[in-house]
């Protein structure tokens, strides 16, 4: 795992000054080793964060033997030792890091070369005799990559985190508004290939980029998920013990290529499945790690006593942590400036807060992102499940759900609404199926569709499968993974996520219609997996609407910050919000006694401190 820059420049102007100093800014990722390099058109650097070789033979860049190849890259490719036994039996390699077959690989199979990778990455490629640069990022997004091409100069930069491009005097600072809007208005983070920053892009996953002599710059897609999945499949007789065994294989599978490490790795643990899986997976292997989990004073947002639990099924060292009430805005403050562009919700902090504590423990850890999306773990996924299979001709699914046969019409009749609304597109739903309120203190003119707009693809005929591909691509997983890269990558932590291995979410997405939900059950092959670790107590339990306690912490603890700033210099000249209307709005949510919903509220908190504290510095 590393960090990477560099800027490319035809015109052969010299850039290795800048690119020191974009790799300066994320030493944190990389303690280890730090070294760049020019050439008559490109300059390029990483800094290294050993995991796999520890020794000098890991260290980047990688060359062809001929020199002509060079690569950089930040990631893991966990089929690096199938490819060396594959294509490259008689070669000799000086160590035994994954990125040291890059150059072979692309020298082999030109572009195609990605399509054989297993894994997460960010990789610039340099094709010295074509004049050729070529950047990659990985399938589903899980690392990082930012690129920001000058259209006059030319001139392309790439890089890891944002904040690298800053160095450079000709990059400057500028608030993406339609990005804010889409924020505040809609409720995304991270939902397209922008940023906070104007000039600043996000490479999309499964995209590569080609740059040549001729300052020819041409994105393409290699990957989409769609294409690999066979909707045919709901209407075909399948057997589910042999689905359940194909399944098993390839969580194996994944689990094995991804505990590949010559240092320490843990797991964050929760109470959900998604960990509860992992934890399993370790538990077959015999692995002795540890597990760690966040902690809250406010009780019933609390997970620690079911991670422990699990932890104490399986025989693992435990360790959980909590913010004092004190540091809570130091800590949330902490969090702005690593994420550097607004987050979704306090809980962000909370997880910051863990790597920070925990991050002389180990220098991998294991994390349960993906599970609910490729699975269709939410609740509201129940109605798309209950419309796909009314489209395929079964007529009594609803009287199977577990979640639903014991409440009463009403309840019903809202979960059936907020859930169309969520299955729709509608974005500014919660989990618990109530509406973010507040959108009006936002002034009329950004209240218009032509700010922010955003268009969602749903490649599928299932309504199911087009929620999980909008959670994997534009709404859940893309601000998930960016929180954990930035939150672990500072504290010098490799972050892994099994679940987001390609050909297990190809095999989840491809599961006929009838056993996405099983005797009522969702994630029911996830739940069988766990079976032979843990009780049915333990794997059966359904998952939390609600995991934090940002409501009350801005009642409470962030009660005087968030007056301060929503009266501040920022709030008042601020163009989208109408601070009036939003202080009227704050009051009236403070003398509430019932449980209201705080995600509007806290973007604005969000948005408006990141001007301050980010955008203005």
């Amino acid at each position: 795992m590393c960090g990477i820059a560099g800027i490319i420049d035809h015109s052969s102007k010299e850039n290795i000054s800048i690119v020191d100093k974009m790799l300066e800014e994320i030493r944190y990722r990389g303690p280890d080793q730090k070294n760049s390099i020019s050439g008559n058109f490109f300059d390029i650097g990483a800094v290294r964060l050993s995991i796999q070789d520890l020794s000098d033979n890991g260290n980047q860049p990688f060359f062809s033997r001929d020199k002509n190849i060079i690569s950089i890259y930040n990631g893991e490719i966990y089929n690096y030792k199938d490819l060396k036994k594959k294509y490259f039996k008689n070669h000799y390699f000086k160590g035994s890091c994954d990125g040291e077959i890059i150059p072979y690989m692309y020298q082999k199979f030109g572009l195609n070369f990605v399509d054989k990778l297993k894994g997460m990455f960010a990789i610039c490629v340099i094709d010295i005799r074509n004049k050729k640069t070529i950047l990659v990022r990985d399938r589903f997004g899980i690392k990082p990559f930012y690129f920001c091409f000058d259209n006059k100069t030319k001139q392309l930069s790439f890089a890891s985190e944002i904040h690298q491009f800053f160095k450079n005097k000709n990059i400057v600072k500028e608030e993406n508004i339609d990005e804010s809007i889409r924020y505040l208005r809609d409720g995304y983070v991270q939902a397209s290939n922008s940023t906070w920053f104007k000039k600043i892009k996000a490479f999309e996953p499964g995209t590569l980029l080609i740059f040549t002599g001729n300052n020819d710059l041409r994105i393409k897609k290699y990957y989409d998920l769609a294409n690999q999945i066979n909707e045919n499949i709901d209407k075909k007789e399948v057997n589910l013990f042999n689905l359940q065994k194909e399944n098993f294989s390839l969580v194996d599978k994944s689990f094995e290529e991804h505990i590949l490490s010559d240092v320490k790795i843990g797991l964050h643990i929760s109470g959900g499945i998604d960990s509860l899986l992992l934890a399993c997976a370790i538990k077959k292997k015999e692995l002795n790690v540890d597990t760690f989990t966040f902690d809250y004073n406010e009780k019933k947002f609390s997970e620690v006593n079911q991670a422990k639990e699990i932890a104490n099924n399986l025989r693992f060292k435990h360790y959980s942590c909590k913010i004092k009430d004190s540091n809570l805005i130091k800590e949330y403050e902490d969090t702005l400036k690593i994420q550097f562009e607004p987050f979704s919700s306090l809980r962000v902090v909370s997880q910051n807060f863990l790597y920070k504590n925990f991050k002389d423990k180990c220098r991998v850890i294991l994390d349960g992102n993906g599970g609910d999306e490729i699975s269709a773990g939410y609740k509201y996924h129940q109605i798309a499940w209950l419309k796909d299979m009314e489209k395929l001709g079964y007529k009594d699914s609803f009287k199977s759900l577990v979640d639903l046969k014991n409440l009463s019409k009403k309840v019903i009749s809202n979960f059936i609404k907020s859930s169309k609304k969520k299955i729709g597109g509608y974005n500014r739903i919660t989990e618990d199926g109530i509406g973010y309120s507040g959108i009006e203190v936002l002034n009329k003119e950004y209240l218009k569709k032509k700010y922010g707009k955003l268009i969602i693809k749903k490649p599928f005929k299932s309504i199911l499968r087009n929620c999980q591909y909008k959670e994997l691509f534009y709404t859940k997983m893309p601000r998930c993974l960016r929180y954990v890269d930035r939150m672990s990558m500072r504290q010098s932590i490799e972050t892994r996520v099994p679940l987001l291995d390609h050909e297990l979410v190809e095999n989840f997405f491809n599961i006929p219609m009838k056993f996405k939900i099983v005797d009522g059950q969702q994630r029911y092959l996830m739940k069988q997996y766990c079976k032979n670790f843990v009780s049915k107590k333990i794997y059966s339990k359904n998952k939390l609407s609600i995991t934090d306690p940002q409501t009350s912490w801005l009642k409470n603890q962030f009660k005087e910050y968030a007056l301060d700033t929503f009266n501040s210099k920022i709030a008042k000249e601020n163009e989208i919000i109408n601070y009036k209307k939003l202080n009227n709005h704050y009051k009236s949510f403070l003398k509430e006694k019932k449980i209201s919903n705080s995600f509007f509220l806290f973007q604005c908190l969000n948005y408006l401190t990141w001007k301050e504290k980010i955008l203005k510095n």
